[in-house]
């Protein structure tokens, strides 16, 4: 996170949706309290501070919180608040547009802002829809998807339900707690996880970095997943 540039805070600004939160706990938060026993100086410590809080608010995040060693930094869901990153000889800035801002398979972390596509207009933290319902309803980004659309995921959905029933007469464990963890290893939209998600089970959904990267739509569900090369 205090590398030089901040590159770290500028890949969570990459995954992180327009009004999502992030929290840190720890140096250099609080550190007028706590500076001594980090083996370092409060000049030093207040200096990281400063510079953290200068390096969040240009990249358009705003401090929600702060409570003890806890603070909490909230994203902009305001647009118009990236076109600063536009001046010259400003830092962070914006990312060519030419950059695939969803990938991330063995793809070297920027040195710039991914500001979000001006044409979703749904998938701020406040817009998508809320658990459980977010489950089954198609995701914003599913657009950006090549062959997305509503219907491909309802009949992605439905698909699953299917499955599911086949393979619980096939495995009859599957669904109690005798197995509590599976990696679906080529998910698509997460529709595994979906179907199963009222039995007692952890589902790692795992998007082939061979194919469409459908990462988002899974993240958008509310589920977890990750990429490989299998």
């Amino acid at each position: 996170m205090f590398l030089p540039g901040g590159i770290y805070l500028l890949e969570i600004n990459r995954i992180l949706r327009p009004g999502g939160f992030w929290v840190l706990s720890g140096p250099p938060v609080n550190y007028q309290r706590r500076w001594r026993g980090w083996n370092t100086t409060i000049e030093e410590q207040k200096s990281d501070y400063e510079n953290l809080q200068k390096l969040l608010t240009s990249m358009c995040f705003r401090l929600y919180n702060k409570k003890g060693d806890i603070a909490v930094w909230q994203k902009t869901s305001n647009s118009s608040c990236y076109s600063k990153l536009s001046k010259p000889n400003m830092y962070p800035s914006k990312c060519d547009d030419s950059l695939e801002p969803n990938s991330a398979w063995y793809t070297p972390l920027r040195p710039c802002v991914v500001v979000p596509s001006p044409k979703l207009k749904n998938s701020a933290l406040k817009s998508i829809a809320k658990w459980p319902e977010r489950l089954h309803v198609p995701p914003e980004r599913l657009s950006e998807i090549f062959g997305g659309s509503a219907s491909t995921f309802k009949h992605d959905d439905s698909k699953w339900m299917i499955r599911a029933k086949h393979y619980k007469k096939l495995l009859p464990a599957l669904g109690t707690n005798k197995i509590r963890n599976v990696m679906d290893m080529n998910t698509v939209y997460g529709g595994f996880a979906a179907a199963v998600i009222e039995d007692p089970i952890w589902v790692m959904n795992v998007v082939s970095s061979y194919g469409a990267n459908t990462l988002s739509v899974v993240y958008d569900r509310g589920l977890i997943g990750t990429y490989h090369d299998w």
